[in-house]
């Protein structure tokens, strides 16, 4: 197979405009003779204008809508080797060192052992553990762990105005370092001042996978991008970290920056959409063209009683203010995403 400029690219991630079909049925290492590059664009954040969950508020009762049902087509998840997910990242442009630490401590949240909280303690890695309902056809579920693996950093050697073949090129070439591991996860994470095609527009991160190459060893490998939203979108991106909607005045964040606490958000729905829905034909609601995925389903809602306009029930520090619902390594704080539950078949913060 040659480079990217011939291999056909899908994109897909948690509410999208366009998809093009996956079947693992057909051949996976006969990729499209075309060059095609296809958004499937995220929602943003914050919730819809419309009431679309049933809680009384003021004396109003809200619509109450459908059970929520995230039907199962068949495809894999990611199983990772020995219930571990390696995660590999790649720091595109400028980020401070705070930010690359707060990071980090996210990443390294999964799985931190040597951390022990009180059982009462929402936690990352018990977050994570929602995600182990979602099984494929051998009753495997998604892998119990995610492990940082492994950094890199480029400092915009593809300039500030990038498209979605970009981000796929930094993330094939990044395999020279890292391994090509189709049971791996891959992250593109760009800074305030780089553009990205679609982004504020209609995204705010997206998940995608490479069809085999010679330089993916042949395999088709899933990868994410997330941008920080601190200067080109707060309101929606980082929500509701920034005003937006029918948010009048903002939360503070846990880690004193609305860009990475709000990327940590889309992160985090990110690695949910690519662990149970990796190819495009796993867990998903509705059509493969609009999917609702894992944590986007259950977009906006942070914490119990949540309703359009409010997040919910948060935890708040109170030395800073700053609002969070899951805490990480080393005491660390972060507001994540709820997933849609496959037992209860509702949105949950925690197993």
């Amino acid at each position: 197979m040659s480079k990217l400029t011939t291999m056909s690219v899908v994109l897909f991630s948690l509410i999208g405009l366009s998809l093009l079909q996956i079947s693992l049925g057909t051949d996976a290492a006969q990729a499209p003779a075309a060059t095609s590059v296809r958004h499937h664009a995220t929602a943003f954040l914050h919730p819809r204008d419309m009431a679309t969950r049933k809680k009384s508020v003021g004396g109003f009762k809200l619509v109450e809508e459908p059970t929520l049902i995230l039907d199962y087509h068949f495809g894999p998840v990611m199983t990772g080797r020995d219930e571990m997910i390696k995660l590999f990242v790649i720091y595109y442009g400028d980020f401070t060192k705070p930010q690359r630490q707060t990071l980090r401590q996210f990443f390294k949240s999964f799985w931190h052992p040597k951390t022990q909280f009180p059982e009462s303690h929402p936690t990352v890695e018990k977050w994570w553990q929602i995600t182990r309902k979602y099984v494929d056809l051998y009753n495997v579920p998604v892998s119990r762990n995610i492990v940082a693996a492994g950094e890199l950093f480029d400092d915009y050697s593809m300039g500030k105005d990038l498209n979605q073949s970009n981000i796929q090129d930094l993330v094939v070439n990044s395999m020279t370092k890292f391994g090509a591991d189709a049971r791996s996860m891959y992250l593109v994470l760009t800074a305030d001042d780089v553009l990205v095609e679609g982004f504020c527009m209609n995204v705010c991160g997206t998940h995608f996978y490479t069809f085999p190459s010679d330089e993916t060893s042949s395999q088709m490998i899933p990868y994410g991008w997330i941008g920080n939203p601190a200067t080109q979108c707060p309101e929606f991106c980082s929500w509701p970290y920034a005003a937006g909607g029918s948010l009048q005045k903002a939360l503070i964040p846990p880690n004193g920056d609305v860009g990475v606490d709000g990327m940590i958000i889309t992160i985090a729905n990110i690695m949910a959409g690519m662990a149970t829905n990796p190819y495009g034909n796993a867990y998903y609601q509705g059509d493969a063209g609009m999917p609702l995925e894992a944590a986007g389903a259950c977009q906006g809602i942070y914490g119990a009683g949540s309703y359009p306009g409010y997040p919910g029930e948060l935890l708040v520090d109170e030395a800073t203010g700053a609002s969070f619902n899951v805490f990480g390594a080393k005491n660390t704080k972060f507001l994540v995403p709820w997933i849609w539950h496959p037992d209860t078949l509702m949105c949950a913060g925690q197993v």
